[in-house]
């Protein structure tokens, strides 16, 4: 798989010299992470570049990361977070092929995970998306080969992953429907199947209702969530939220999805391997360029033995229609002391 990885690279490499450039980003965040005893700064670049038009493109990013003030020997860590090529197929489908983040519904079972500094979640393969007027549907298909252990990957790591979404609008109504299906050859011995549903329904004074639910059964271990929530746009500029999570008897979480919308400081980040409930509320109000933003999730085991809050804080600022800063700030008492992030991100396209 190696070498197949290898050509598709080299196909995106190029291509990308046969065409104009078109469209150019740069993402920067640095975080400072605060406890009672230290204090750490990291600092993350991720630089974009897409080449092509409407018959054939290619995307390439890479990611740099490093935490300030550490011992000189730690230095800047590079990696090619993503590379592919999409091409269109007689305008019935389309094709892209590569290293690729992605995510699909709510994101709790694939999504690409942006709070971590280093690549996050991306995927080796292909996704096939149909053009239909019916719905939209995307089959895929992705493989990780790691014949030798590294210190990044303590293990040899043979698996395969399938996976189909189909996604419809219906009026008012919106319906996403998320499969997937992993096997892994090595000491993990794997056996995973995932589904998951998300639906939403926009009521005309404004307010919108979602439903997700999701399964997942890993060698035996069933894991179950339950996710209820409504928004509600109050005007023009302000804008209220809540959301209720019901984790079945062994939690739910999976490395491969993301946190959903409201989980934007990653204060959950560890395995939700109990049942609980996770209920959340909170509000965003736009003022011109600026917009602020505040979510509090209290979050309780059904044993009673894991209870704690998280606040999430935001303010950004619009610099065009493809460019912003924000600064968000995080705190939680789960370990039983305060624990605090904050974070600057800045995002440039051109």
């Amino acid at each position: 798989m190696k070498k197949n990885l290898h050509f598709v690279l080299a196909l995106t490499l190029g291509l990308a010299t046969t065409v104009s450039a078109q469209d150019w980003s740069v993402d920067s965040r640095t975080r400072v992470n605060s406890t009672e005893d230290a204090t750490s700064t990291e600092q993350r670049v991720r630089a974009a570049v897409e080449f092509g038009g409407e018959a054939v493109s290619v995307y390439a990013e890479v990611n740099s990361f490093t935490t300030l003030g550490a011992l000189a020997n730690q230095g800047i860590t590079n990696s090619l977070r993503q590379a592919y090529a999409t091409t269109n197929l007689m305008d019935f489908a389309s094709l892209k092929a590569g290293r690729m983040a992605l995510t699909f519904g709510s994101g709790r079972i694939m999504g690409d995970n942006d709070w971590v500094q280093e690549n996050g979640n991306t995927w080796d393969g292909f996704l096939f998306g149909i053009n239909n007027d019916f719905a939209d549907v995307h089959v895929g298909y992705s493989t990780a080969d790691n014949t030798e252990a590294t210190d990044m990957i303590p293990f040899a790591h043979d698996a395969s992953r399938m996976f189909a979404n189909i996604s419809k609008d219906m009026g008012n109504m919106g319906f996403n429907l998320f499969y997937t299906s992993t096997q892994s050859e090595d000491m993990l011995n794997m056996d995973d199947v995932s589904m998951g549903l998300d639906a939403t329904y926009a009521m005309d004074n404004g307010a919108e209702l979602s439903l997700g639910y999701y399964t997942n059964d890993n060698n035996g271990t069933e894991m179950d969530l339950t996710s209820l929530g409504v928004s509600y746009a109050v005007n023009d500029d302000l804008t209220v939220h809540a959301g209720y999570d019901m984790y079945g008897e062994n939690g739910f979480y999976m490395a491969s999805g993301s946190f959903g919308d409201f989980y934007g400081s990653g204060m959950e980040y560890s395995t939700m391997t109990y049942e609980g409930t996770d209920m959340t509320f909170g509000g965003s109000y736009a003022m011109g360029d600026f917009m602020i933003g505040a979510t509090m999730h209290t979050i309780k085991s059904e044993n009673e033995t894991i209870d704690y809050s998280v606040m999430d804080l935001s303010l950004g600022y619009s610099l065009s229609d493809n460019s912003g800063v924000s600064v968000n700030y995080a705190t939680t008492d789960r370990t039983g002391e305060d624990v605090t992030k904050t974070w600057i991100s800045l995002n440039v396209g051109f």
